[in-house]
């Protein structure tokens, strides 16, 4: 099964590398007036992030110009679906960097709809 961005079938060899690396419980740490430690936890229900890329992850150009065009869509959001049927709403993670990243797997001065990109780095978010 496919990873499906919004019903956009993404490249069989994308992975999420750094699915466990996000905390899913924030934590903010206090003292009271007598030195006594507080800590407060919280679930994060948002705002985990998805990285998905990978070395075999090649995307079409014309899939690619679909993917830049969400990304600079204000209040964007879908739904991606994972090769395991797991389902997540998200938007892209614009803040910071750029949402989608890509290396030309062949250079070419005038590119096709059919040319061929490395998806080094496509940054979401859940919402």
């Amino acid at each position: 099964m496919s990873i499906i961005l919004a019903g956009l079938a993404l490249p069989d060899g994308c992975l999420w590398a750094s699915e466990f690396d996000a905390a899913p419980v924030a934590a903010t740490v206090g003292r009271t007036v007598t030195g006594r430690r507080i800590v407060r936890e919280t679930a994060l229900v948002a705002g985990r992030p998805i990285d998905l890329g990978g070395d075999a992850a090649w995307i079409s150009r014309a899939d690619l110009l679909t993917l830049h065009d969400w990304a600079g869509t204000v209040g964007w959001t879908g739904r991606l679906t994972l090769h395991d049927g797991r389902t997540f709403a998200v938007r892209f993670r614009t803040q910071e960097e750029k949402a989608v990243e890509v290396a030309a797997v062949q250079d070419l001065a005038d590119p096709g709809d059919d040319a061929l990109y490395q998806l080094t780095a496509l940054r979401l978010e859940t919402v």
